[in-house]
């Protein structure tokens, strides 16, 4: 399987990762990911992509509800 660090693991698409974009920081060194968000992905794809913003957003709305 291969793996694209450009894309969220969970939706497949851009995760606008600023680490990857060669920028100096990125959105989510700002943000707080809970633990169970990363239960959402699977083993061979964790640690290895950004989550999206999208799906973080997503899943903290979910989790309020």
């Amino acid at each position: 399987m291969t793996i694209d660090a450009k894309k969220c693991p969970i939706c497949n698409k851009d995760n606008r990762c600023g680490n990857e974009q060669n920028q100096p920081s990125c959105w989510c060194s700002m943000e707080s990911f809970p633990d169970e968000i990363f239960k959402l992905i699977s083993d061979e794809k964790r640690n290895k992509a950004c989550i999206c913003k999208e799906c973080l957003e997503r899943y903290n709305q979910q989790i309020r509800i």
